[in-house]
């Protein structure tokens, strides 16, 4: 008669599906960055994949084995959330448009705690160090030009979560399946007179 165990999904599976779905994830942002922007390519491929797991020692089959994954991680220039957003290059954000226009501190002046003639001004007015850091002027320059953010990589992982959840939950309903299974076969029923009783 044929075995009517069903297969239970192993740690090891289950992080082959994460590593493949972190995969496809960063093909599909690299062929964004390839097709949509006219610069180095150095983002496109410095882009990778991570995806964190441990191994823990098994006394049952007694070696070392990998456990579930629990984390998938992205790594990229910071020049990505640059692009992401549509900012850099004198471009920023003001009221979320963007436009032409510089930062009132910039990070060089931040670092060596000296003061632009702008910052100088917001300090005189009362406001604080944080948000003059943060503080954005708009430039006339280059006007008419327009620059827009590019969703390289956000759009894919919120088109793509789902697989990624149904790969979780498959996983996580076989271990408590497992669990199940190992603990059906550890119950006793008693019978004591009248009583009747499951330990």
């Amino acid at each position: 008669m044929k075995d009517q165990t069903p297969h239970l999904i192993t740690a090891a599976e289950f992080n082959a599906h994460v590593r493949r779905w972190a995969d496809e994830i960063r093909d599909m942002a690299r062929a964004t960055l390839a097709s949509s922007t006219h610069s180095t390519g150095q983002l496109r491929d410095r882009f990778a994949s991570f995806v964190d797991t441990r191994r823990q020692y098994n006394d049952a089959i007694g070696q070392m084995e990998e456990v579930a994954a629990y984390k998938v991680k992205f790594g990229f220039d910071r020049y990505g959330v640059f692009r992401a957003y549509g900012v850099g290059r004198g471009w920023v954000r003001i009221g979320g448009m963007l436009v032409r226009g510089f930062r009132a501190r910039s990070e060089r002046e931040i670092r060596n705690r000296t003061w632009s003639v702008y910052a100088t001004e917001l300090r005189r007015k009362g406001e604080n160090t944080r948000d003059i850091n943060n503080f954005k002027i708009l430039s006339g320059r280059e006007a008419g030009r327009v620059r827009t953010p590019l969703d390289w990589l956000d759009g894919h992982i919120n088109r793509r979560i789902n697989a990624l959840a149904d790969h979780v939950q498959q996983f996580y309903g076989d271990v408590a399946m497992k669990t199940l299974l190992e603990e059906l076969g550890k119950i006793r029923i008693v019978k004591s007179g009248n009583k009747v009783s499951i330990r």
